[in-house]
């Protein structure tokens, strides 16, 4: 973490404790802050921070957050596998027009896996911003009651141009087996 590490860890910590350390759930940035008694301008600045550390997600522009992956691992708490996870030998989107379950469990993998990866980058803020559009287009593209396997393929594919540029190989090899499928 930053300086602030010890404000940043009780944030985060709260967040955890409110969420129970599902990271599906959302809560609100201002509410963790008040748990913790920050003032609206500290919560704020708090969870931004914690997102730029891909700690922290946002999940809705009204403020809601939760946390990532890699916020429970920087408390120290193993993210629970989930139960239909991809396995590697599995990296298929299909050729249908709609992705399928396995397809949506597999881009889902994906998402969580760029976006640890693409945080940790030291690209330049315009590629960043980029990525993190892509991202979220492809995470709005599956709240779509019928997502779109080439819009998906065609955000996947800009992504992995980016990815290629980092050192992440293992990554970029995925998401090309991905584009082959």
């Amino acid at each position: 973490m930053d300086s602030d590490s010890t404000t940043n860890r009780t944030y985060l910590a709260e967040l955890y404790r409110e969420t129970n350390g599902n990271t599906d759930a959302t809560v609100s940035m201002l509410d963790i802050g008040t748990a913790v008694g920050f003032e609206e301008g500290e919560a704020r600045n708090t969870a931004e921070n914690l997102m730029i550390l891909g700690l922290v997600e946002l999940k809705t522009l009204s403020g809601g957050i939760g946390i990532t992956g890699e916020g429970l691992k920087e408390l120290g708490i193993t993210p629970e596998p989930a139960a239909n996870s991809v396995s590697d030998e599995n990296l298929q989107l299909g050729r249908e027009v709609v992705l399928d379950d396995a397809g949506k469990l597999l881009v889902e993998s994906l998402i969580t896996e760029l976006k640890s990866a693409i945080t940790r980058e030291k690209a330049d803020y315009q590629l960043l911003e980029e990525s993190i559009i892509d991202l979220k287009t492809i995470e709005v593209q599956l709240l779509s009651p019928s997502p779109k396997v080439a819009i998906v393929r065609e955000i996947l594919r800009s992504l992995h141009a980016v990815i290629s540029l980092s050192e992440n190989s293992t990554l970029a090899g995925k998401l090309e087996t991905v584009l082959k499928s």
